[in-house]
C-alpha cells in the first residue's frame, strides 16, 4: 500500500476534489449522450475512501464496479469501508487484475496511481486498449516528477541526496522507459515545466499503437480522442498528472457531444495543458465573493481590498463551480 494511502484524506484535498467534480460533469454529460441502453462498469482504486464509487454510482447510475486493491488493508477493512454491494473488491496487483477482468464490456476506468510514472503502468494499458469497445473511457493520473531518484534503474548514478532530486535526462529516460519513450525527446524533457508533457507523449505513443495494431488484427477502425490534459498540486503536495479520453468509432462520434463550456476539455491537441490552482480562501469569503463573481467594479473593490489577488480571482473563477465546502459537523 502506498505511503500517501495511509497518510491523505482524498476525500477533502480540495484540487483533487475540483478535478473529480470536473469529471464528473463531463461524464455525464457524454454517457448520457452515447450510452443509449448499455450498461457500463467502472474499474478503479477504490482504497479506503471509495469517493469515485460513491460519485460514479449515484451521480452516473453505474452499477457494476470493480476496486482493484493491492495494498496491506485487510480483506474485512476494505468489505467494511466499501459503501455499497455493488462494489467488488479485487486483490491484487493491476496487471494480473486487470487481465482477469471481462473488458469486452463497455467501461469507464480510471487508474489513479498516486505513485510517480512505471512501466508497468504501459502494460496496464496495453491490456485495457487491446479489447475495451467504443464509447469506453478511459482515465490516467500519476504523479508527474520524473526524477532520477525516482526510479531503482538510476540508484548507481546517484551519488547524494541532491543528485536524486535532479530530472533525469534524455539518455535516462530511456534507460528506464526503453522504447516507450518517443525518439526526438528534448534535452529538457523530464524538468518540472515539461514532464507532464513527456508523459502525456508516453501515454500517445502506446495507446495508439495498441489501438492500431488491435484495427489491424481485428479488422476494426476504432480511435482515441483525448478529452482531459490536466495538472495540479495540492499545497505542500504531489504534482499530479490526469490523461484521460474515449474510444471512437463510425457509431461513437464525441464530435456530436456538446463540451464546448467546459473549458478543462481539449478541444485540439495542440491545446495547451489544464492547470487546477485553488486559492486559500475562507468560508466566509467563498460566499462574499461568489455574489460578486463577473461584475468587474466588485472584484475590483476585493482586490483593492487585498482579500484576493487578481491572479487568484481569475483562478477562481475558472473553477468555482467545481470547489468544495468544507465544514466541521459535531453530532
Amino acid at each position: 500500500m502506498s505511503k500517501s494511502a495511509v497518510t491523505i484524506n482524498y476525500e477533502i484535498r480540495p484540487c483533487k476534489f475540483v478535478e473529480r467534480r470536473m469529471l464528473l460533469a463531463s461524464l455525464s454529460r457524454i454517457l448520457g449522450a452515447i450510452r443509449k441502453e448499455q450498461e457500463y462498469q467502472y474499474i478503479g482504486f477504490g482504497g479506503c475512501s471509495f469517493t469515485d464509487f460513491k460519485l460514479f454510482h449515484r451521480e452516473l447510475q453505474i452499477n457494476q464496479m470493480m476496486s482493484i486493491e493491492n495494498g496491506s488493508y485487510s480483506e474485512y477493512k476494505l468489505e467494511l469501508n466499501k459503501p455499497f454491494q455493488c462494489i467488488k473488491i479485487l486483490r491484487g496487483d493491476s496487471n494480473t487484475v486487470l487481465s482477469k477482468i471481462d473488458l469486452s464490456i463497455p467501461s469507464l476506468i480510471w487508474l489513479d496511481y498516486d505513485g510517480v510514472l512505471q512501466k508497468y503502468m504501459f502494460e496496464d494499458l496495453e491490456t485495457i486498449f487491446h479489447t475495451v469497445p467504443a464509447g469506453s473511457i478511459f482515465i490516467f493520473s500519476c504523479n508527474r516528477e520524473l526524477k532520477k531518484g525516482n526510479y531503482i534503474e538510476l540508484e548507481g548514478r546517484i551519488t547524494n541526496k541532491e543528485d536524486g532530486k535532479e530530472p533525469m535526462s534524455p539518455e535516462e529516460i530511456k534507460e528506464v522507459f526503453g522504447d516507450l519513450v518517443p525518439f526526438d525527446i528534448e534535452p529538457d524533457a523530464c524538468t518540472p515545466e515539461k514532464s507532464f508533457y513527456t508523459i502525456k507523449r508516453m501515454l500517445d505513443k502506446k495507446i495508439q499503437g495498441t489501438i492500431s495494431d488491435r484495427n489491424l488484427s481485428k479488422n476494426e477502425n476504432n480511435n482515441f480522442r483525448l478529452l482531459y490534459n490536466i495538472i495540479y498540486q495540492e499545497k505542500r503536495g504531489a504534482k499530479m498528472f490526469t490523461y484521460g479520453g474515449i474510444v471512437c468509432n463510425e457509431s461513437i462520434n464525441i464530435d456530436s457531444v456538446c463540451l464546448d463550456n467546459f473549458d478543462f476539455i481539449m478541444k485540439s491537441e495542440n491545446e495547451a495543458v489544464y492547470r487546477i490552482d485553488v486559492p486559500i480562501l475562507t468560508h466566509r469569503e467563498t460566499l462574499a465573493l461568489n455574489q460578486i463573481l463577473f461584475d468587474i467594479d466588485k472584484e475590483e473593490k476585493f482586490i483593492e481590498d487585498k482579500i484576493i489577488t487578481e491572479n487568484e480571482l481569475m483562478e477562481y473563477k475558472k473553477i468555482y463551480k467545481y470547489c468544495p465546502s468544507f465544514h466541521d459537523v459535531r453530532v
